[in-house]
């Protein structure tokens, strides 16, 4: 089985989000499992990347990767020496994994790979929600309806990651098939560590009897830290501190501290820029609760990570885990709650007031259902029953 992974930005490009990394660790994975993986992407965000190594195979941690020359450094991403190479490449496919929704690459993608006659599972990771149609849905019904439907339309599959996605999709009426597979960890990095937390604790200058509370990943609107403050000055007389860490994307991470600030709060609040994947460990490690009050999250990756480390977590019913959590995960794992400050301010004292409990039970329901090797085999699966289908569907026209 050829699986041809499709997208504008890959690995080491951490700076452009979750998706990069779910990728990356996806691909890995398969090629653990023996499945024969290509990816080819850009080398947008990557300027570090030698001109001699684009348009050319490489290999990075066990997948053949190929960077093509992105046409400019910065806007939409587009690169005229990938579209001429993909009649070759599809030729080369049996099947496309594709993660390009509202990018620009995914049309030529797209069309190369039905001219070919190769079968196509678009990853959509939320970009078709309604949060996501809200924001400049001016410009995105259009492009909507006249570029990405029609070919979403003609689609194998479409990958969606939590029955949340699955559900909001309900709304725009597409009939192609859609496939549940969460994201994967690696949990060879992730997994509790009683050294890192001391190290990363003392690094930071946590107390013993102080808890430390996480915010973890891109600081944006979406990601409803405006909720945060209002909640933590109810609980200023517990002894706590806050790590802010990751980019800001929009300004949401500048108001919160402004607003702890004004809430006499700002001396609690630490804070780290984005770290590379190999050193997140340390981080959730050292943490006790991850707080995720997030407006719309279409799975939540620093959930399973976080608890992957043996730390809590606190997020909103609108992260598209909270599903999986609230289905059968072990009590230990933490709460999903509705994004109201007086239900978060309720709970949050609560847990000052009660002694840190293991979590090593959710820890192991994450193993068995979120590593790299589990969301592997699942992916196989699903590419065995698409290249089935279409195979049948050939034979009985």
């Amino acid at each position: 089985m050829r699986i041809l992974h499709a997208m504008p930005v890959y690995a080491p490009a951490w700076q452009f989000g979750g998706p990069v990394l779910s990728v990356s660790r996806l691909c890995e994975g398969l090629a653990q499992q023996g499945i024969e993986v290509q990816v080819i992407t850009t080398n947008a965000g990557l300027p570090e990347l030698p001109s001699h190594q684009l348009g050319r195979p490489l290999q990075r941690d066990g997948v053949q990767v190929t960077y093509f020359p992105a046409d400019r450094a910065v806007g939409p991403i587009r690169s005229r020496a990938m579209e001429a190479a993909l009649p070759h490449v599809m030729a080369q496919a049996d099947l496309v994994h594709l993660s390009a929704i509202w990018q620009p690459l995914g049309i030529p993608i797209q069309q190369a790979a039905l001219t070919k006659g190769v079968p196509t599972l678009h990853s959509l990771r939320g970009a078709l929600g309604p949060y996501s149609f809200q924001r400049g849905w001016w410009k995105k019904i259009p492009y909507y309806l006249l570029r990405e439907r029609p070919l979403l339309k003609q689609a194998a599959g479409l990958h969606v990651t939590s029955q949340q996605e699955q559900k909001e999709l309900r709304y725009l009426g597409l009939k192609t098939p859609r496939y549940v597979l969460p994201n994967p960890m690696d949990l060879g990095r992730l997994r509790p560590d009683e050294a890192q937390r001391h190290q990363w604790r003392q690094q930071l200058g946590i107390h013993n009897e102080e808890r430390l509370l996480l915010i973890c990943g891109r600081q944006h609107h979406k990601k409803g830290l405006d909720l945060l403050p209002a909640v933590l000055e109810a609980c200023k007389r517990n002894s706590w501190r806050l790590l802010l860490l990751g980019a800001d994307d929009d300004g949401s991470g500048k108001a919160l501290q402004k607003a702890l600030r004004q809430r006499g709060l700002g001396q609690r609040l630490l804070m780290l820029p984005t770290l590379p994947a190999n050193e997140l460990g340390g981080i959730y490690n050292a943490a006790d609760l991850l707080l995720l009050p997030s407006r719309h999250e279409n799975f939540g990756n620093v959930v399973i990570e976080a608890l992957a480390c043996g730390c809590a977590v606190a997020i909103s019913d609108r992260t598209g885990v909270a599903g999986d959590l609230l289905a059968g995960a072990p009590a230990d794992y933490g709460i999903v709650m509705p994004r109201r400050s007086q239900r978060w301010s309720d709970w949050l004292h609560g847990w000052f007031c009660q002694p840190l409990p293991s979590t090593r039970a959710a820890t192991d329901w994450v193993a068995e259902r979120y590593s790299q090797e589990a969301v592997a085999k699942k992916a196989i699966e699903v590419y065995q029953q698409i290249l089935q289908t279409r195979s049948e569907s050939r034979v009985w026209p």
